[in-house]
């Protein structure tokens, strides 16, 4: 058992430095987004207009913290919200073309820290690490 806890307070601890170290890079780069924001971004990124519920889903958030962070993104000029044609108590959030063009580079920043957190792991530890990252979180899937 103590190992289990040791194994959750790094486990905790390597996501508090990566989210920390990401917004402090965001920062730096003059992107003005946290790393939670950047959360968001890439899902819309990927997929522009989701509802709210679909961003908190996703995310693993209530619909409140959502709707801060779309707010705080929307008067940075970075998303705007558009009622749902179908059903007017949806919203869908679109990116801007100023949110379209972060994309490359608080994308470019993920990556750097990304690189940063790996520098010192062979190829194989790299595959290894991100293998059993991987059965970590589906082994915990089933149980959400």
């Amino acid at each position: 058992m103590p190992q289990e806890g040791n194994l959750g307070r790094k486990v905790g601890r390597l996501h508090y430095l990566l989210t920390r170290n990401l917004t402090k890079n965001q920062q730096a780069h003059n992107t003005g987004i946290t790393a939670d924001q950047f959360r968001l971004l890439t899902n819309l990124w990927r997929t522009d207009g989701l509802t709210q519920q679909q961003l908190a889903d996703v995310l693993g958030r209530d619909r409140a913290s959502i709707t801060r962070m779309v707010d705080i993104l929307e008067k940075c000029g970075l998303l705007l919200r558009q009622t749902d044609a179908s059903d007017r108590r949806v919203n869908r959030v679109f990116l801007t073309e100023k949110g379209k063009e972060l994309e490359q580079t608080a994308t470019q920043v993920a990556k750097q820290c990304l690189e940063k957190m790996t520098c010192n792991f062979s190829e194989e530890e790299r595959i290894q690490f991100r293998s059993l990252l991987d059965k970590a979180i589906e082994n915990l899937v089933d149980g959400v």
